[in-house]
């Protein structure tokens, strides 16, 4: 079981790992062999998504307790924010084998690629600031102070900001990405956590765990413009293509909050798996996964009817979410088995 592994009542901000506890699980994890390559099977259409379920493909292992994951442009490497270890775990997507390993502040969690590519942002949650990694060099090239605890990190679609979630100032810091520095902070809900922006990159969705809303934030001007009520303690955020849908993940309530973007209201709530987090779409953009921490589990759902098609068994504490190549498979984050598993649909 991870560090934070949510419980049924609300808990404070958790802070850490002890070194030494660290230093020991380092010490017993041993090196793992290399991870078949096999090409992933033909993926089916999703005109018919009942007649698909998700598959694990394969299972990766990774650095201690990983949270976020990110595929770089051009989709070749992978990194994974191991928050147990203090690194960065970087992936070749093709042979699914870790290649290099990053060391980055105290326990990263957040990893976001700038639009090009050239650098990566990683929020380390202990140590209050951002890693921003040259992705040429592989090399931590600057370390920037955020707010307290930064989680999440999202890339505006222009290319231009770095948005920061920081669940102990229950703010969003505003990086340049040009310069690396601060440039706005903007007060959101109570421990904020996913961030994802429309397609124009003019609202920026947050969900504020530990006072269960979403605060809609106008990125123009930097304000909050509405703030919506959800389930039990958000965490992830899907904005749908066309801007009109916003998914939620809600992990002590167990659920997914469907929000209509015109109205800024719940219209219905998706039960899935226990303690849901990561949430992402595949292929097509009518079929969504969400990594149920509690359960162990991936859930699929269609969209267009917001109920859930099938479950398949991952790791241990799935966390976060990110599409592969296409969207026709993704990469689950497995904090209490040390792993990422890749998973895909099949008939």
């Amino acid at each position: 079981m991870s560090p934070d592994r949510p419980r049924t009542t609300r808990r404070g901000l958790l802070r850490g790992l002890s070194l030494t506890a660290m230093m020991s699980a380092a010490l017993i994890t041993a090196t793992p062999p290399a991870v078949s390559a096999a090409p992933p099977p033909a993926i089916p259409s999703a005109t018919h998504p009942h007649t698909v379920r998700p598959v694990v493909l394969a299972t990766i292992p990774v650095g201690l307790n990983p949270r976020a994951v990110a595929f770089a442009p051009g989709w070749r490497l992978a990194y994974v924010a191991n928050a147990g270890s203090n690194t960065v775990s970087v992936i070749d997507v093709r042979t699914r084998t870790v290649i290099d390993t990053i060391a980055v502040g105290l326990f990263p969690y957040g990893v976001a690629f700038d639009r090009r590519g050239a650098f990566v942002y990683i929020t380390n949650r202990d140590s209050d600031e951002v890693s921003v990694i040259d992705a040429r060099t592989r090399q931590v090239i600057k370390t920037v102070p955020v707010g307290d605890a930064p989680r999440w990190v999202a890339i505006a679609p222009n290319g231009r900001y770095a948005y920061v979630s920081s669940t102990g100032s229950g703010a969003v810091t505003v990086l340049d990405t040009a310069t690396h520095t601060v440039v706005n902070t903007i007060p959101v809900g109570l421990a904020p956590r996913g961030i994802a922006f429309t397609s124009d990159g003019r609202r920026a969705y947050v969900a504020n765990s530990d006072s269960d809303t979403v605060s809609v934030i106008d990125t123009r001007h930097g304000t909050v413009t509405a703030t919506i009520p959800v389930g039990d303690e958000p965490r992830g955020v899907l904005v749908t293509p066309g801007d009109r849908t916003i998914y939620i993940s809600n992990t002590i309530g167990g659920t997914v909050s469907v929000i209509d973007a015109r109205s800024g209201t719940v219209t219905t709530t998706i039960t899935v798996g226990a303690n849901p987090r990561g949430i992402v779409l595949h292929h097509g953009d009518r079929l969504a996964y969400v990594a149920n921490s509690g359960s162990d589990t991936v859930s699929l759902f269609d969209t267009r009817t917001n109920t859930v098609l099938s479950d398949v068994q991952v790791g241990d504490d799935p966390r976060w979410t990110a599409a592969g190549p296409g969207a026709r498979y993704i990469y689950v984050t497995n904090t209490g088995s040390h792993s990422v598993s890749v998973l895909t649909l099949t008939h």
